[in-house]
């Protein structure tokens, strides 16, 4: 993937290896910058920053758009003279609870000078869920033949939505959200089933619904197989334990 910008007599091209990463992998790449001018320039900072940004804020080019997760200064106080060509080789590690890309917003790199946050380049990135998230939902849907519905970023976790198949087994479960992400090599799981319960009101019966919450941490030396497997025996045993919190006593 490349991006290129010009600013004050200088070319900045930005290329990236891959067009799509997952959480806990890397990003490597080059920038380089170009004098088009017939004079030699001094660059005062040549910076490179991951951000996330919300599409609509980036869009309408609103204050305070961006929250910083990391900043690399490549270069400080570099004369270029005409014609010449500066590169930069660089590599950044997308941490294992960094965003992901959903609707409303995902990670950038913005590159350029010390001004690179009002004027400088951009580059979105498409991340996805870490390999041992996804191994793991895909545990949910294919063991369990629940529906995912969607991903998005929550604060500091990804939050999913699934949809329980029609069957005796869950017959009071309209939904299930998971908060997943990994932290400190943990693999932490927090649990919504949204339940609906008959009551009486009054003289009448009243459907209900209600929250129930369950918890779960995963160590690497249980969600990693030797060899560095995802490990879907343990994930099928850890999402049937979680489910016992969604399932009827008897089962009819």
């Amino acid at each position: 993937m490349r991006s290129t910008f010009f600013e004050k007599g200088i070319e900045y091209q930005l290329e990236i290896d891959g067009e799509n990463w997952n959480q806990g992998g890397f990003i490597n790449g080059q920038l380089s910058i170009k004098n088009i001018n017939d004079n030699t320039i001094t660059v005062n900072s040549i910076n490179l920053v991951l951000a996330y940004g919300l599409k609509k804020t980036i869009k309408e080019k609103k204050e305070s758009t961006w929250e910083v997760l990391e900043k690399i200064i490549l270069g400080k106080n570099l004369s270029v003279q005409s014609g010449q060509i500066k590169s930069f080789n660089w590599n950044i590690n997308i941490g294992t609870d960094f965003p992901i890309t959903d609707k409303k917003g995902g990670l950038f790199l913005l590159f350029g000078s010390e001004e690179v946050f009002s004027r400088g380049g951009m580059l979105d990135l498409n991340i996805k869920l870490h390999p041992i998230l996804q191994n793991f939902l895909q545990t949910f849907t294919t063991q369990f033949r629940f529906l995912e519905k969607y991903q998005k970023r929550k604060q500091d976790w990804t939050e999913v939505k699934l949809l329980p198949p029609e069957s005796r087994e869950f017959p009071n479960l309209e939904s299930v959200t998971c908060l997943l992400r990994i932290k400190n090599e943990n693999f932490e799981i927090s649990y919504s089933f949204k339940m609906k319960t008959l009551g009486r009101s009054g003289q009448q019966m009243k459907i209900t619904k209600k929250n129930r919450e369950f918890f779960q941490t995963i160590s690497k030396d249980n969600y990693l197989q030797i060899g560095g497997f995802p490990n879907r025996k343990y994930f099928k045993d850890k999402i049937n334990e979680a489910l016992n919190t969604a399932r009827p006593e008897v089962i009819f």
